[in-house]
């Protein structure tokens, strides 16, 4: 009995010895035998892992005898070794030709990787819808080193701001931006389902546009049709429901009524209630979300050409369709061969969004209201308006959703881009190009402030006075803002590229460009008289179907 006890006792000791080995090891090259420092190394199906030091070592603990490692690095073959009862691995990695061998687009032109001496990231289509991203910028989250992306807002449609590398001393932070060579200024404008490559120039690599790629380069390339191929369509559509993921952990009415009551010295200022309302509920909502995109390619023995539409609405978790925001894309790329050495290509684009905006960031924003107003209180009041935050509650809380309500806040924006270009082959090695951009860009704001009363010494109120409801008068005021961009680049330019003994590879470019840019911007504002206004409650003049009509026609 004691020997089988023994047994038993060793048996268990040397499976946990083999459940928890170490193991170390060296990562080397394959051609030269130099170690490779900041290879990747991970227990294949967990998060068990490490990298290479300077001289390609590692090092892992607790890794089980029937393990295998993934040992990868950029620009060589991964590689999956068995541990079995190894302690001491020398992993060979052998250069990846077929990544070396990729195309990237820098300024004016193209390189292979291996041939790229500056700081370039790619992020390719296969990466982008796998993120699945509602703007542009969103794909490169997270995705590129040394590229920084935060948020303006959280509200659908809201922009973000890009930093490559930190912030300049230029007076402006964001980076040159251009789709198949034309100068975007608002990434939103390009519906993340056309991109077919991502590429970001983050150093030198930048300076040959000069003060403009200041703060780094991206340069998107289009998905577009190929010679040859037969008409291929391509249909998809999503649909989803979003929920905020966390609310703030607040004091319930019960809480609240008895932490009032303790700071007036025990004074029972509120009975202490049984019911209240959750203001976090009540302005967060169930928001749907949903997207169509189509895609139509193909081409001839001379020509290739593409159309891609897409449509996405997109409600808000605060606010729902109080903050919504709408899109609609439409891009047509097209290319000819005039002759044997003489091409044409044409690309047009067209963009409209419109996004009903809710007060945010901040005091005054509709999510400060919610968290900050007394619990007790009920929405409506006994005559079924919304109920005035007049107690106990800070003097610049509203009641939430009568903001929400009364809120009328739209920006709409329209652009069409469109490019022409001309690329002419002679000599064998020099190509001559000129292509022409223009970008035309409308944005409008229209907002409607009807008169409402918020409660005491609110400064929300559009009722500042007594002597405006004692005159039984009403004044809603109108706004209708806008701006015209306009902006023109004309680039020449010659390239010559040649390979002396099939080892030396020489590129020359020479060239010039031209851009200009003006806006124009307007506005209008003007009150009207819409008859009795009664505190509480707000006022929808029937006479704003012909303001929206007149909207409607803007562009």
């Amino acid at each position: 009995m004691n020997k089988l006890l023994n047994n038993l006792i060793v048996a268990l000791i040397a499976s946990s010895i083999a459940l928890a080995q170490q193991v170390s090891g060296t990562v080397i090259e394959a051609d030269s035998g130099a170690p490779l420092p900041g290879a990747t190394v991970l227990v294949k199906g967990t998060s068990n892992g490490t990298t290479t030091d300077f001289d390609g070592m590692f090092q892992l603990s607790e890794v089980s005898g029937d393990a295998t490692l993934v040992i990868s690095y950029i620009g060589f073959e991964t590689q999956e070794i068995a541990v079995k009862n190894a302690t001491n691995l020398t992993v060979t990695l052998s250069s990846s030709s077929d990544y070396l061998d990729e195309v990237v687009v820098i300024g004016y032109g193209t390189q292979r990787k291996k041939e790229v001496t500056g700081a370039v990231s790619v992020i390719g289509a296969e990466s982008i819808q796998k993120l699945n991203p509602v703007r542009a910028e969103q794909a490169l989250q997270g995705q590129v080193a040394g590229v920084n992306i935060t948020s303006q807002s959280g509200s659908p449609g809201s922009g973000l701001n890009i930093r490559i590398r930190g912030i300049t001393t230029n007076g402006n932070n964001a980076p040159l931006i251009l789709v198949d060579g034309n100068r975007i200024g608002d990434l939103n404008a390009l519906n993340p389902n056309d991109i077919e490559s991502i590429n970001v120039l983050k150093d030198a690599t930048a300076g040959i546009y000069g003060v403009q790629g200041a703060n780094g380069v991206i340069l998107i390339t289009t998905k577009s049709g190929r010679r040859n191929t037969e008409l291929d369509v391509d249909v998809s559509a999503y649909t989803g429901m979003q929920v905020t993921s966390n609310k703030l952990d607040l004091m319930d009415s019960f809480e609240f009524a008895q932490y009032v009551n303790d700071l007036k010295d025990k004074t029972e200022f509120f009975v202490y209630p049984q019911d209240g309302t959750d203001w976090q509920d009540e302005v967060f909502e169930v928001a749907p979300v949903s997207e169509v995109n189509a895609t139509v390619k193909g081409g001839g023995e001379k020509s290739a050409y593409t159309f891609a539409a897409g449509y996405l609405d997109q409600d808000g978790i605060v606010g729902g369709s109080s903050n919504n925001y709408e899109r609609i894309t439409a891009r047509i790329n097209y290319e000819y061969d005039i002759l044997d050495n003489l091409k044409v290509t044409a690309n047009a684009l067209h963009f409209k969004a419109t996004k009903q905006k809710l007060a945010e960031g901040g005091i005054g924003a509709v999510l400060y209201n919610a968290v900050n107003i007394n619990p007790t209180m009920d929405v409506y009041d006994e005559n079924g308006a919304f109920a005035l935050a007049n107690d106990v509650s800070q003097i610049e809380i509203i009641n939430p959703l009568a903001q929400i309500a009364n809120t009328y806040d739209t920006d709409r924006v329209a652009k069409w881009s469109g490019l022409l270009a001309f690329e002419y082959v002679f000599w064998e090695n020099f190509t001559a190009k000129t292509q022409y951009n223009i970008n035309h860009a409308t944005v409008l704001t229209d907002i409607y402030r009807p008169e409402q009363y918020y409660g005491n010494g609110k400064s929300s109120n559009t009722v500042t006075t007594a002597a405006k409801l004692e005159d039984d008068i009403s004044y809603n005021e109108i706004v209708d803002d806008g701006v015209n961009y306009d902006d023109i680049m004309w680039d020449s330019y010659i390239t010559y590229k040649n390979t002396f003994n099939d080892v030396h590879d020489l590129t020359v470019l020479l060239g010039t460009s031209y851009f200009s840019e003006k806006g124009l911007f307007f506005g209008n504002s003007a009150n009207t008289e819409v008859g009795t206004n009664m505190p509480g409650q707000s006022v929808w003049d029937p006479g704003m179907e012909d303001l929206e009509s007149r909207f409607d026609k803007d562009e």
